[in-house]
């Protein structure tokens, strides 16, 4: 049997996709396509450690910060489309920022968000969920990262939310130490 580490990547790629099928072979692609954003984002503009992304069911929503794996679990069936999944990972990021905030600082912010955290409304109730200022600011930090560092105007598919975005972002509160 021969070495993997020795193997031209053609034949390394081609085993690999008879063993675990080409669908598999894609999403790995896509999953590392995903943490080289992730590694960008947190070293770039988060300063928080990089944390590692999977496929995984998600009810009800595209992506979910999960604590107990210590991962973000991104929905599968929303793998081809780049930029849905990028403003994803970007917000969900941003959940992982503000539980790192939270327990590194007492500031006034820290203090909300921790309220909020406490008594959070989930994605299954969108209009409720969208209120929350700590979901208002994982959707513009999305918005905004998605249009200065990579050149796409992104906006929440849902008008009431990208309004409540839009003021969000104007209100300054997403660069409030």
């Amino acid at each position: 049997m021969k070495d993997f580490k020795e193997m031209p990547e053609d034949e390394l790629k081609e085993g690999f996709i008879q063993c675990f099928g080409k669908e598999t072979w894609e999403e790995l692609g896509i999953l590392d396509f995903l943490q080289e954003i992730i590694e960008n984002i947190c070293g770039e503009y988060l300063n928080v450690e990089p944390i590692p992304v999977v496929f995984e069911e998600t009810k009800g929503c595209i992506s979910v910060l999960d604590l107990k794996l210590e991962c973000i679990r991104v929905n599968p069936k929303y793998k081809e489309d780049k930029i849905q999944l990028v403003a994803a990972i970007l917000h969900e990021l941003r959940h992982y920022y503000q539980l790192c905030y939270m327990s590194n600082y007492d500031t006034p912010k820290a203090q909300r968000w921790k309220k909020e955290f406490l008594n959070y409304i989930s994605c299954d109730k969108p209009y409720r969920n969208a209120i929350q200022e700590i979901e208002q600011d994982a959707e513009s930090f999305a918005e905004v990262i998605l249009e200065c560092e990579y050149g796409i105007s992104y906006r929440n598919p849902e008008p009431t939310v990208q309004l409540a975005i839009e003021e969000y972002i104007k209100s300054g509160r997403l660069l409030e130490e």
